[in-house]
């Protein structure tokens, strides 16, 4: 179980596996910076990270 306040243990729970590859190559921290740099967004906001992840997931993380 997960503290619904922590984003940290939240994405945990909704991608175990942080070395998982989407068919370019990267990782979602790897996307992530990427967009943290296109959009200004900062690379500290967890919360940012789980949206991210959330799409990532649907997209990317089937296997």
């Amino acid at each position: 179980m997960f503290e619904y306040r922590n984003p940290e243990a939240i994405l945990e729970v909704v991608l175990p596996d942080q070395t998982k590859r989407n068919e370019h190559g990267h990782t979602l921290s790897e996307d992530f910076e990427h967009f943290c740099d296109v959009t200004g967004c900062p690379k500290a906001d967890a919360w940012a990270k789980l949206a991210l992840a959330w799409a990532w997931t649907s997209r990317y993380a089937r296997d």
